[in-house]
């Protein structure tokens, strides 16, 4: 076994004090994956530094259980078949109420210009007739009026009433308005004038014994030099009356066969309406509360619940089943990922309590001057970063730190396994031939044969003679500790080489030795502390951590370990933990 002695290199303070820089990329420090943010529930470096790792095991999540069902039968309103009927049935109530409205103002309309053509009509014939019996009569009167001759007149009037049943009564008058002949007689009466009237043409609207009347007035020429005279013609308007009111009748008729005819139509629409809609929304809802069943038996617990096909229900009904299947399915398969998820977690949680059994505790151990304390802090419920302490005899103690590459369930494992190695490696000799070499090469032949080189590991060891501080290490592409002497202020460091452990079976480590004065603090740690990033991206690096072993080295060992993980932790406030940190301290303070 060869081996290097030498004394504790004085170093300044400084982002790389150990050597270890210049091995090749594959066998540095920095080999682990710290580019991921992981999330996790375990202890973290933001969390309280005071708190156990195994208190900060991640919860599982239990598989979904169906609660009570909701109980259906309590929601009120009108279903969906009632709604579609009554909004159908009103929506026809109203179409043929519009109908028959129209139908009816049609009819009126109708009746009313009927009324109005007959009306003008028959007054355009008695306007007709009167121009023709007015002119006659003052053809024929002309020389009778010249003569007085008024009893002829009355003839001539009374025979036209007698011949044509419309026309009422004749009057004839003179220029001065004197009634000179009548068909009701009386003409002789001179006294009795009727009221004065124009020598023109004219029609106008009156009454004559109870019934209305149009009076046709024609002038009459027959030479006077007072002016002309005047024919009065009453023509009833008896006839145009009854027909208005046999068109009334008609109308009435007829509106109120048009309603009874729109009410049976309305009612035999509303009739298949309410058929046509009863089927459709049957079609319809019948898919729908089949697949309310199968969404009620999907919340019970049965996870094979499947939607038929819902023929004739509409595109968004098939629709809906075929989603409901799909996500009927997806939810299968959620809650089936889940079970498997709450197994791993059950099986993590396992392995982690299994690995904090194997762990030193957080608490300080006093071995003669020796006070050793560590801790670690994982990123993830299951950690890659270990450390162990053990008394090889009175005299001798052995401490080891390690950082398994990748993370998950597998690196705790073999986290494990490296730690319990490291145990049984000690029983492979008599301690007194027990050293750091021997104690590396054994722990890289375990991690080779029980990761199959798909992991790796950086690890440093020491074996410390506590009665003369004399210190017997190794390590494998690990930082190099930080020593730290609180009597003169010197910092300095434990450099070593060695590849990475678990790549070959036949890699070859080679130990060094040192002596440790009185007062002097070292420091292990794994490359989870110094690589922890701010805000910025800046790392924490070995410069910073030197300044806080410098600030607080007059704690004691827990207080120091505790101190410095603050100092990260507030480095990098509000940024997730990337990778596990391990720190370990060890303060030798000799009696004087």
């Amino acid at each position: 076994m060869s081996s290097t002695n030498t004394r504790l290199k004085s170093a300044p303070p400084s982002d790389a004090p150990s050597d270890d820089a210049a091995l090749p990329p594959s066998e540095r420090t920095g080999t682990q994956d710290v580019t991921g943010a992981r999330e996790s529930t375990a202890t973290r470096l933001t969390g309280p530094l005071g708190m156990d790792p195994a208190g900060g095991t991640r919860t599982l999540i239990a598989p979904l259980e169906a609660g009570e069902l909701p109980n259906v039968a309590l929601i009120k309103g009108l279903r969906l078949d009632q709604i579609l009927l009554l909004t159908t049935g009103v929506l026809v109530v109203l179409i043929v109420g519009l109908l028959a409205a129209l139908s009816v103002a049609s009819t009126q309309s109708q009746f009313e210009e009927t009324a109005l053509v007959s009306k003008e009509r028959i007054q355009e014939q008695a306007r007709e007739l009167g121009q023709t019996v007015g002119q006659t009569i003052a053809l024929t009167s002309a020389t009778n009026l010249r003569d007085n001759n008024y009893a002829f007149l009355e003839e001539v009037a009374g025979s036209i009433v007698k011949t044509n049943p419309n026309i009422l009564r004749v009057q004839i008058f003179d220029p001065d308005g004197v009634r000179m002949a009548d068909s009701e007689g009386g003409s002789e009466d001179k006294e009795d004038a009727a009221p004065v009237r124009r020598a023109e043409r004219r029609m106008v609207s009156a009454f004559y014994q109870g019934q209305p009347i149009s009076e046709i007035q024609e002038p009459i020429d027959y030479g006077s030099s007072s002016g002309k005279g005047l024919v009065v013609i009453s023509y009833s308007l008896g006839g145009l009356q009854k027909q208005l009111e046999a068109l009334e009748q008609d109308k009435r008729a007829t509106v109120r066969a048009n309603t009874l005819r729109m009410l049976g139509l309305g009612l035999g629409f509303v009739v298949l309406a309410g058929v046509l809609v009863a089927y459709q929304s049957r079609r319809i809802t019948r898919p729908l509360g089949m697949l309310t069943s199968k969404v009620m038996q999907l919340a019970a617990g049965n996870l094979g619940a499947r939607a038929g096909t819902a023929q004739g229900a509409g595109r968004e009904v098939v629709t809906l089943g075929v989603v409901f299947n799909h996500m009927a399915e997806r939810i299968k398969v959620l809650l089936e990922d889940v079970r498997a998820k709450a197994q791993l977690e059950r099986e993590v949680s396992l392995a982690r309590t299994v690995q904090e059994t194997l762990l030193p505790g957080r608490e300080g151990v006093q071995v003669g001057p020796l006070r050793i304390a560590g801790l670690v802090v994982t990123a993830d419920a299951c950690g890659g970063d270990w450390w162990f302490r053990a008394a090889l005899d009175e005299r001798r103690v052995v401490i080891g730190i390690g950082d398994v590459t990748g993370h998950g369930l597998s690196t705790s494992l073999v986290a494990t396994s490296a730690t319990s190695g490291f145990a049984s490696a000690m029983t492979l000799r008599e301690p007194s031939q027990v050293n750091a070499q021997m104690l590396i090469t054994a722990l890289n032949v375990t991690l080779a044969n029980v990761g199959r080189g798909e992991h790796q590991m950086s690890s440093a060891l020491a074996v410390i003679d506590v009665s003369n501080g004399y210190i017997d290490y190794a390590a494998g592409a690990h930082p190099s500790a930080v020593v730290f002497n609180k009597r003169s202020g010197q910092l300095a460091s434990l450099p070593a080489r060695g590849p990475l452990l678990g790549a070959s079976v036949t890699s070859q480590f080679t130990s060094r030795q040192a002596q440790l004065r009185p007062g002097d603090v070292v420091v292990w740690f794994t490359d989870g502390l110094t690589e922890a990033r701010d805000g910025a991206g800046k790392l924490y690096g070995t410069q910073r951590l030197a300044a806080a072993i410098q600030a607080h080295a007059h704690l004691s060992a827990e207080a120091l370990r505790d101190a410095v993980l603050a100092d990260a932790r507030a480095f990098s406030a509000g940024q997730p933990q990337r990778d596990d940190i391990t720190v370990v301290v060890a303060e030798f303070s000799p009696a004087a």
